[in-house]
C-alpha cells in the first residue's frame, strides 16, 4: 500500500466522480450525438449510461474480491505476476494519453474562447501546475477541493439550464425517431465512452472510508451525470436544433442566447467558470491515478516523486495527441471511443471474468479435494 494513507468519504468520491465524467462530455457530446442521432440525441446519454453501469459493476466486483487492491495490484493477483504487469502496463501507457487529451481540451476551449493571444504553454502549463500541487497534498485535498468546486459547478450550471428555459423550442424533438433505432446505437457510443470512465472506482475505492453506502452513492451520482448530459443535449437541441453538430462546443453557443434586458449578457463566462472547476478537478483525479498506479507497478510506496515528471509526460501527450481544434475532433469520433471503451470497460471486464473463473476452479479444487 502506498504512503498516501489519506481517506476520502464517499460523498467526496462523488464530487471527484462527477466531474471526472462530466467536466469535458458537457462541451463535446451534444454536437457528436447530434451527428449522428439527430433529433434523436437526447436518448444517447440514456444509453450510454449502460456503460455506466457495467464500470460501477465491475468496479466494486473487483473490489469485493480484493478488498483494499487497485486495478494495478488485482490483475497482479488474478492473472499472475507477469501477465498482470502487463495488464497494468497497458493502462500506465493509456493513462497519459487520456490525460493529456484532457489538458489539451482545456486549453483548446480557453484559447478560444477566452484567452485567444495567451500562448496555448501558458493556459495549459499553469492548469497542470495548480493539478500537480493538488495531487502531491494527497487525495484527501483532491477530494475536498472537488467538494468545493463540484458544488460551484452544480450551481452555475444550473442557473445556465433556468436561464435558458424561455428560449427552448421543443418543437425540435420531431421528428422522433425518425430513421429507426440504429442511429440512436451510434450515437450512445460518444456518452458511452465517457461513462466508461466510471472504472476510476476501481483505482480509487481503496481510499474510501466508508464502504457501507458507496454503492448507492455511486449509482446516484451516475444517475444525476445522466441527467446532466441528457438535460445538456435537449437544451441544446432546442435551441440551436440541427446546427448543433456543426460547432465543437454547442454548450457555448447555447449560454449567447441568454439576454435578459440590458444588463445580464455574455453570460457564456458562466461556461468557462464551470469548465474551469470541473476540469481542475477532472486533471487531478486522473494525475492522482497515474501517479499511483505507476508508483504501485514499480512496488514503490511513495507516489510523490512521480507527480511532476508524469505532470510535465501528460503536458507533453497534450501537444503530441493532436495538432489544433480539429485535431481533438477527430480525437473524439466513433473509432476513438471503441479504443476508449476497449482500454476502460473490455479490459477490465476480461479481468473480472478472470478472477470468477479463478475463484470458481479454486472451489472447484477444494471441493474435489475435500471428498
Amino acid at each position: 500500500m502506498l504512503t498516501d494513507q489519506g481517506k476520502v468519504s464517499v460523498t467526496q468520491l462523488a464530487y471527484m466522480i462527477f466531474p471526472a465524467i462530466l467536466a469535458t462530455s458537457i462541451l463535446s457530446v451534444p454536437g457528436i450525438t447530434m451527428h449522428y442521432a439527430g433529433h434523436d440525441m437526447w436518448m444517447t446519454p440514456i444509453l450510454g449510461s449502460i456503460f455506466g453501469i457495467a464500470a460501477i459493476g465491475i468496479s466494486f466486483g473487483l473490489h469485493r474480491m480484493y478488498p483494499g487492491k487497485t486495478l494495478i495490484q488485482s490483475s497482479v493477483l488474478i492473472a499472475g505476476r507477469i501477465p498482470g504487469k502487463v495488464l497494468g502496463l497497458i493502462y500506465i501507457f493509456y493513462l497519459p494519453h487520456i490525460t493529456g487529451l484532457i489538458i489539451r481540451e482545456y486549453g483548446e476551449f480557453i484559447s478560444n474562447n477566452a484567452l485567444p493571444r495567451t500562448p496555448m504553454f501558458v493556459i495549459m502549463g499553469t492548469m497542470v501546475i495548480v493539478c500537480a500541487i493538488n495531487v502531491r497534498l494527497g487525495i484527501e485535498v483532491v477530494g475536498r477541493t472537488a467538494q468545493v468546486f463540484v458544488t460551484l459547478l452544480i450551481v452555475l450550471l444550473a442557473l445556465i439550464f433556468i436561464l435558458l428555459i424561455g428560449e427552448l423550442h421543443p418543437v425540435e424533438l420531431f421528428p422522433f425517431m425518425e430513421n429507426g433505432p440504429l442511429p440512436v446505437i451510434q450515437g450512445g457510443l460518444a456518452p458511452a465512452a465517457w461513462f466508461s470512465e466510471y472504472i476510476v472506482l476501481a483505482f480509487l475505492l481503496p481510499y474510501v472510508n466508508q464502504q457501507k453506502r458507496t454503492v448507492h452513492v455511486m449509482l446516484g451520482s451516475l444517475f444525476l451525470t445522466t441527467m446532466a448530459m441528457t438535460v445538456t443535449n435537449v437544451f441544446c437541441l432546442f435551441l440551436i436544433g440541427d446546427l448543433t453538430d456543426t460547432f465543437v462546443f454547442p454548450v457555448m453557443i447555447a449560454a449567447r442566447y441568454i439576454t435578459i434586458a440590458d444588463f445580464l449578457q455574455h453570460i457564456e463566462s458562466i461556461i468557462i467558470a464551470i469548465w474551469i472547476f470541473g476540469i481542475f478537478v477532472k486533471i487531478s483525479v486522473f494525475l492522482y491515478i497515474f501517479a499511483t498506479s505507476t508508483a504501485e507497478w514499480c512496488g514503490i510506496k511513495d507516489y510523490k516523486p512521480f507527480v511532476g515528471p508524469l505532470a510535465f509526460m501528460s503536458l507533453i501527450f497534450a501537444y503530441w495527441v493532436a495538432t489544433g481544434g480539429s485535431g481533438i475532433s477527430g480525437l473524439i469520433t466513433a473509432s476513438a471511443n471503441l479504443y476508449t471503451i476497449s482500454i476502460l470497460l473490455i479490459f477490465p471486464a476480461l479481468t473480472y471474468g478472470l478472477a470468477w473463473l479463478k475463484k470458481g476452479w479454486l472451489h472447484v479444487r477444494k471441493k474435489r479435494t475435500n471428498t
